[in-house]
């Protein structure tokens, strides 16, 4: 018995095969254990390039009061701790949207935008941005090479516009829209703008190269108006239609999986109570999937959407992200102790190269 505790104590742990140190890194599904994993020495750090990440739990990002403060709050709910991330390049810039792995940030003195990952402080300028006022992110919800960067806006006489363009390039792509595409929920996705009615609830789905209008989705039955709408592709390649209704009337998510195959040959919204081991992340910008079965107390077939609760006027609105279960509706609250949380990301320690 003295025997083998000597043994294991004398193990050179620096030795360990690579192959097994690769298995070790993709069970690490919370960043930080992950870089103090690769810091222990070179060969681990070797072993494991940082393009290996194994599937990481999102993180909440706190709202910034200070604009000059390089510092930025997220909060791991699975974890249930606040980190603190120097950021520099984030310095007087606000967030308008963001992929799963960037923010898309605005310059608060400048026409600049540019797409920053906060835990590398890697910063990609893109063009400034005078084509349109106050130009929002609308996709891709996975930032990756070769795909384009959309914003949605209004040009000086409020027509709608959408302006799009690959990281690297010097100018934005235009494509002027109808008077049509004012009251819509716009989302980008597979190379197409979808625009939701907010009205009829129909679906406008539009080739951004050429303007030209692919198809018309009709709308889903009983849609009611003035609801929130996400659109996202989980991570089987389907597209969910996520709708949020007010709570003063109906307090819940319906989901809709895009149907393309039907027997009419007219594509359709099918409504769903199970996405398999998949869950969903919702916040005000949007929204994005992952696979629950890749993260452990993560629970499939819900949706986690971050919530503000207003409990009276005058009285400090609270913060937490409500959990439903899309198959019986049932919801639980989870506490989140950041001051103002704003959205989701989820942690990546890549580089996206701009082209």
């Amino acid at each position: 018995m003295k025997t083998e505790l000597n043994q294991a104590q004398e193990r050179d742990w620096a030795s360990l095969p690579p192959d097994v140190l690769n298995l070790i890194a993709k069970l690490l599904n919370e960043i930080t254990h992950f870089v103090r994993f690769r810091a222990v020495c070179p060969l681990w750090r070797s072993s494991t390039p940082d393009t290996d990440l194994a599937q990481q739990f999102p993180w909440i990002l706190d709202n910034r009061k200070d604009p000059h403060d390089p510092n930025l709050n997220f909060y791991s709910v699975s974890f249930n701790k606040i980190y603190t991330i120097h950021v520099p390049r984030s310095i007087n810039k606000t967030f308008s949207g963001h992929s799963d792995q960037y923010m898309f940030t605005l310059s608060q003195h400048h026409q600049a935008v540019s797409l920053l990952n906060p835990l590398n402080n890697h910063d990609i300028p893109l063009p400034a941005y005078q084509l349109v006022t106050s130009p929002h992110w609308i996709g891709p919800q996975q930032t990756k090479m070769g795909e384009y960067v959309v914003c949605y806006g209004h040009s000086g006489h409020q027509s709608p516009k959408l302006v799009f363009c690959h990281p690297g390039q010097n100018n934005w792509q235009e494509l002027e829209l109808s008077s049509d595409y004012t009251d819509c929920h716009h989302f980008y996705l597979r190379g197409m703008l979808f625009s939701i009615e907010r009205t009829t609830g129909a679906t406008k789905v539009t080739n951004i190269a050429d303007g030209t209008l692919a198809y018309v989705i009709p709308p889903v039955e009983g849609h009611l108006g003035n609801c929130a709408e996400y659109l996202v592709e989980d991570s089987r390649g389907d597209i969910l239609r996520v709708p949020r209704y007010n709570p003063r009337f109906i307090n819940g998510f319906d989901v809709y999986r895009l149907d393309v195959a039907t027997k009419s040959g007219l594509p359709c919204w099918v409504k769903v109570n199970n996405i398999g081991s998949q869950a969903l992340f919702m916040d005000r910008d949007g929204g994005f999937a992952l696979r629950a079965s890749h993260l452990s107390g993560i629970k499939e077939n819900c949706i986690y959407f971050l919530k503000t609760i207003f409990i009276r006027v005058h009285i400090e609105p609270s913060y937490g992200v409500e959990r439903i279960d899309i198959e019986t509706g049932a919801r639980e609250h989870l506490p989140c102790p950041l001051k103002e949380p704003v959205s989701w990301f989820v942690p990546s320690l890549r580089h996206l190269s701009a082209q």
